[in-house]
């Protein structure tokens, strides 16, 4: 019964803590200038260096080499090609056509204009999905 309580609580405080704090920071979209939450300088949230939450060497939260976080290869969790979590044709989670969970023009989820929860001037990119 505790575990279960324990779990209940970690997903209800999950849901409560803002989009932003989960943005991809292999491909991060949004203000990255000092302070920004795609800030790559030493220390920033972005940083790619050796150690940095963004690192893509063997290891690194954006490795993309065979078995990284990053890979795009078949069974990769950024593969593109058809079943994968990327496939942007009719009917895949990266669909960017109208109506689709990627959808990029006024008013979709992937929208980068301003006021869209992609856009990339300051103050924006908190919110964009990172099926984007």
């Amino acid at each position: 019964m505790k575990k279960f309580l324990i779990l209940f609580i970690i997903f209800n405080l999950m849901t409560l803590i803002p989009n932003s704090l989960f943005a991809d920071i292999c491909n991060c979209k949004g203000y990255s200038g000092p302070g920004g939450p795609c800030y790559a300088g030493p220390g920033g949230p972005a940083y790619d260096g050796p150690g940095g939450p963004a690192y893509s060497g063997p290891g690194g939260a954006c490795y993309s080499g065979p078995g990284g976080p990053a890979y795009s290869g078949p069974g990769g969790p950024n593969y593109s090609g058809p079943g994968g979590p990327r496939y942007s044709g009719p009917g895949g989670p990266a669909y960017d056509g109208p109506g689709g969970p990627a959808y990029s023009g006024p008013g979709g989820p992937c929208y980068a204009g301003p006021g869209g929860p992609c856009y990339s001037g300051p103050g924006g990119g908190n919110s964009c999905p990172k099926v984007c």
